[in-house]
């Protein structure tokens, strides 16, 4: 009985003191309570990645801090913090502003920081599957896409964060005026009639603005936005470098085709908008995979020691798409990581032959024969 007793004891010795009840009914003592004008749960704000939003940020209840003082109680702290919350929300609008606004002459842009993109956001409503969204959810799914994508592409080659070094920057433009004149800005490149202009190094930019007449609907603008920030994200892969004029062509657009066919089954985007000019643009409407397989068997498929000669703005649209399937056959039959070690041994200078034989221990002439036999395993001729 006495062991009983004492065990008891020990065990309620042990046991923590009730937490204390809040003094401060209504807010728990926190001393802030969420800001009633955003909605129960905050709605687009409360996504884990966004840091900072244009819109939230003009809220007249919370100025953008997404959390109002509690009238019921007094708690210096939380006041002292909810404020600096307002100025330094106040202090980033006023910059975005003045950096990209001004410039234009009208303060009509959305602005979205995210956990590793500056988004500008100029595009009107749009439909996304059956919902109509407006430019401010909008603006919103387009910052999740862009983290998504920064995610998968670091998943895929197994790479950390500090292996991405920098953050993103896209500018997404309803007008072509507003592209033409911050796009060569913050690119230093292109002109006023091109959709979208790209700088893959040190800094790492995409502007465009919204051609209705070749990205009309949400999953071309999609392709669009995936295809040009995968560029992005792989010159920003340490070492930091764009290979699409050092022969490696066929890796720069076959992995931005890649991950463009991903996320709705099309490649619809071309870098060099020259080439959209040619014959044949949108070549088989986008669908790659049972018409490489045909030129395979007709025997037209460009071959390796062909393709990887060639720099991005030489390619032809047949050689787009057997640089897609090359890349397509890397990653599926290889891996991210190996693929990984690839680029870097070519970003670092290495000729093509020697990179192909550490890595896959494999020459451009010796890969040949397993590329044919895999594109016959899993590509379709077509019907």
């Amino acid at each position: 009985m006495l062991v009983a007793l004492l065990a008891v004891a020990s065990a309620s010795a042990q046991e923590p003191p009730p937490a204390p009840t809040p003094s401060c009914r209504s807010c728990a003592d926190r001393g802030t309570l969420p800001c009633g004008k955003h909605g129960k749960d905050l709605g687009p704000e409360a996504d884990a990645a966004v840091r900072l939003c244009s819109v939230a940020a003009e809220c007249k209840a919370c100025g953008g801090a997404l959390a109002v003082d509690c009238r019921s109680c007094r708690n210096g702290p939380a006041e002292q913090a909810l404020a600096a919350r307002q100025q330094l929300v106040h202090d980033w609008l006023e910059q975005r502003r003045k950096a990209v606004d001004d410039t234009l002459g009208e303060r009509s842009l959305l602005h979205l920081e995210t956990t590793h993109c500056d988004l500008v956001f100029g595009l009107r409503a749009l439909t996304v599957g059956k919902q109509k969204l407006d430019p401010h959810a909008l603006m919103h799914l387009y910052g999740q896409r862009i983290e998504s994508l920064r995610e998968d592409f670091r998943t895929l080659f197994e790479l950390t964060d500090a292996d991405l070094p920098g953050r993103l920057r896209v500018y997404m433009f309803r007008d072509q005026k507003h592209h033409g004149v911050i796009g060569p800005r913050e690119t230093g490149l292109g002109s006023a009639s091109s959709i979208g202009l790209k700088q893959m190094g040190p800094e790492f930019v995409y502007s465009m603005w919204h051609d209705q007449r070749s990205l009309a609907a949400d999953d071309a603008l999609h392709r669009n936005i995936v295809h040009n920030v995968a560029h992005l994200l792989l010159s920003q892969m340490l070492p930091v470098q764009w290979i699409g004029n050092r022969s490696h062509g066929w890796i720069d657009e076959g992995l931005a085709h890649w991950f463009e066919d991903r996320t709705n089954g099309k490649c619809t985007n071309y870098c060099y908008e020259e080439i959209l000019t040619m014959p044949g643009a949108g070549w088989k409407n986008g669908v790659w995979r049972p018409h490489v397989r045909k030129l395979l068997e007709d025997g037209g498929l460009p071959t390796f020691a062909q393709l990887s000669t060639r720099n991005t703005d030489q390619l032809t649209f047949p050689e787009h798409a057997a640089a897609f399937a090359w890349v397509d056959h890397l990653l599926t039959a290889h891996g991210g990581a190996r693929f990984r070690d690839l680029v870097r041994a070519l970003k670092a200078g290495q000729a093509t032959r020697d990179a192909l034989q550490a890595v896959y221990q494999l020459n451009p002439l010796t890969i040949e024969a397993p590329f044919q036999a895999w594109l016959r395993e899993h590509y379709p001729l077509p019907h």
